[in-house]
């Protein structure tokens, strides 16, 4: 059995696709959501080892449910896909806890990658996003708002 995932994405055709994908690729899809209120609720109830969150959602965004699902379940980690690379939403995902932050525009490797690096403890930022970006931030020696784009 795979890593189980916890997989929140307000548009249905888009969110049954990567279904089909995560499960194709071994990963064991525990629940679904449709806002990010839905997607605490689940998180809480599941227990998910990971959360696979849309950062646009209804109720409450990817970050706002990921921070409430790692407040209360510190073991699950976060990952959020989405279409956003703006610096703002970024900083904002790691600050909540956020452990990836990889864009829609990417293949389905890099999602299956992002999983595991992300499953094993560690970070994982898409390719085209600047790295040094979040450096600051993970190495906790400066706030990420001093950051220059």
């Amino acid at each position: 059995m795979g890593l189980r995932i916890l997989l929140a994405e307000d548009h249905a055709i888009v969110r049954e696709g990567l279904k089909a994908i995560l499960e194709r690729e071994g990963f064991d899809v525990i629940g679904e959501a449709a806002d990010g209120r839905e997607a605490v609720q689940q998180a809480l109830r599941l227990e998910p080892e990971i959360a696979l969150l849309d950062l646009s959602m209804p109720f409450k965004n990817g970050i706002e449910a990921a921070s409430e699902i790692l407040s209360a379940l510190p073991a699950t980690r976060a990952i959020i896909l989405t279409a956003h690379s703006d610096r703002q939403y970024i900083l904002q995902a790691f600050r909540s806890g956020v452990r990836g932050y990889i864009l829609k525009t990417r293949a389905v490797a890099e999602l299956k990658e992002a999983i595991h690096q992300v499953a094993k403890g560690r970070v994982y930022l898409s390719p085209d996003i600047p790295h040094d970006l979040i450096e600051p931030y993970r190495s906790r020696n400066q706030d990420p708002e001093q950051i220059k784009p």
